[in-house]
């Protein structure tokens, strides 16, 4: 009985060691790949260049994206400013320098934005992103953004404009109507004044003490003649401005046009994945629902075998043991 224990005992340690040999894996080139790619990137070398230069793409995309939102939030201010300063309908309260200083600041910030957005679709065209349709999507989705955005602030733009030249419009309507001349400064007053005997008399016994003040009205009228016609000139030179950036709103608007006509295609294939993506999820839904019925019954079978295993277990037990 010895005997056949330390053999049982000896078979024993051999099946043990026997296991513990065929459950070992020799893992040296592994751990030698490892060590030569940790060492690799410690000395700065990159393996993997398409995907750090698409991640510079996309930061450079995102970027350029963050700035220009940036440039339309304080063009969207100025406007703001300029809209207030635009609806005062006032003759004394008129601040022409700074509309005008703003209206020039703003077109060129139009025209400045515009040239970004563009310069951002041509990074999107020039970009390449192998199997990264969803992020061109997505990049395509930010430039449609912002170029509704750009085009509805144009709009806003054009509207204040003209709500400009109606002001300006009706201030020169009053200012004309309220600087007319006196009736008794007129020429026929005048000829009738020199006509009048009794005027003349009286113009004559008043001539030793009278001042005449013809030669000090006339320079004063002369002058504000001048101040007349040049603010006359000044808003006629606000007006023509004022035409000359609708015009150029409307080449910007055309320029909109064109790029969002480029983005149609991409918003309608963008269109077509958002239904087929709805008809995955609705068969996908009814999939899980068809498979949950299923293993619902499944497990109803389940029972009902270990229930009749279990009946016939009981009754071998108690009758034929």
């Amino acid at each position: 009985k010895i005997k056949h224990y330390f053999i049982c005992a000896d078979l024993c340690r051999l099946v043990t060691l026997s296991c513990v040999r065929m459950t070992c894996r020799d893992r040296t080139l592994e751990f030698q790949s490892a060590c030569k790619s940790l060492q690799g990137r410690q000395n700065g070398v990159q393996p993997s260049k398409p995907a750090s230069q698409s991640l510079r793409q996309r930061s450079d995309f995102t970027l350029m994206a963050k700035r220009i939102g940036k440039d339309l939030s304080n063009t969207f201010a100025k406007l703001e400013k300029l809209t207030i300063l635009a609806k005062k309908k006032s003759l004394f309260d008129d601040k022409a320098v700074e509309i005008e200083e703003l209206t020039y600041i703003i077109k060129q910030d139009i025209n400045s934005l515009n040239k970004q957005i563009a310069q951002l679709q041509d990074l999107i065209r020039s970009r390449s992103a192998p199997g990264g349709r969803h992020i061109q999507t997505h990049s395509n989705t930010i430039v449609v953004s912002l170029q509704s955005k750009l085009a509805s602030m144009s709009n806003d733009f054009k509207s204040v404009l003209e709500i400009r030249t109606e002001n300006l419009k009706q201030q020169r309507s009053r200012r004309e109507q309220f600087s007319q001349p006196p009736v008794s400064s007129s020429p026929m007053m005048a000829n009738n004044f020199k006509s009048s005997v009794l005027m003349q008399d009286e113009s004559r016994s008043m001539g030793d003490v009278a001042i005449n003040m013809d030669s000090q009205s006339n320079p004063l009228q002369l002058q504000l003649i001048d101040e007349q016609d040049s603010y006359i000139q000044s808003r006629a030179d606000t007006m023509q401005n004022i035409e000359s950036t609708i015009v150029e709103l409307g080449s910007i608007f055309q320029q909109l046009a064109h790029m969002v006509k480029e983005q149609e295609e991409t918003i309608q294939r963008i269109d077509a994945n958002v239904d087929d993506a709805q008809m995955n999820v609705e068969s996908a839904h009814t999939e899980i629902l068809k498979y949950f019925q299923s293993v619902s019954s499944n497990r109803w079978l389940m029972i009902k075998i270990f229930l009749v295993l279990a009946v016939f277990f009981i009754i071998f037990v108690v009758f034929f043991a």
